[in-house]
């Protein structure tokens, strides 16, 4: 293993550098090493996950917001800042002062979506891909 790790070395860092110059161009990131996202956020390590997730009205349905990269923000910190201020709303941390915390941030990140509503995601990683795979939903609080 000890003669490959240099060649695991160079590799990396040649996709990393890719990865980087994809991004820079408005790519999608195709290395996931690259920002070490299975290291620090190994969704599966758990037996269940949480997570909270902002959703809009359109007409009588709600249709989920994704996380999508902007010119101020990338997909993990919107997933992280909605995460943050999602727990902290949850928990009745400063409920009212984190509820508009978080309603001025989803401002900044999607301005033309109103009516939004904070929902508690909650599966079992292990189940992911499996016909009997469900997510319950659990509403949080109106943004």
């Amino acid at each position: 293993m000890q003669k490959y790790t240099r060649i695991l070395y160079f590799l990396s860092l040649a996709l990393s550098l890719t990865s980087l110059y994809v991004l820079e161009k408005g790519g999608k990131e195709i290395y996931p090493f690259f920002s070490w996202k299975l290291f620090t956020n190994p969704s599966g390590s758990e037996n269940f996950e949480e997570q909270y997730r902002i959703y809009t009205v359109k007409g009588k349905d709600t249709v989920r917001i994704p996380c999508q990269r902007t010119a101020l923000y990338d997909e993990n910190n919107v997933a992280l800042i909605i995460g943050f201020y999602g727990r902290k709303i949850d928990k009745n941390e400063d409920r009212e002062a984190n509820i508009r915390k978080l309603n001025t941030f989803m401002k900044s990140y999607k301005p033309t979506d109103r009516h939004l509503i904070l929902f508690k995601e909650s599966y079992k990683p292990w189940d992911l891909g499996k016909p009997a795979f469900t997510i319950q939903k659990t509403f949080v609080s109106t943004l």
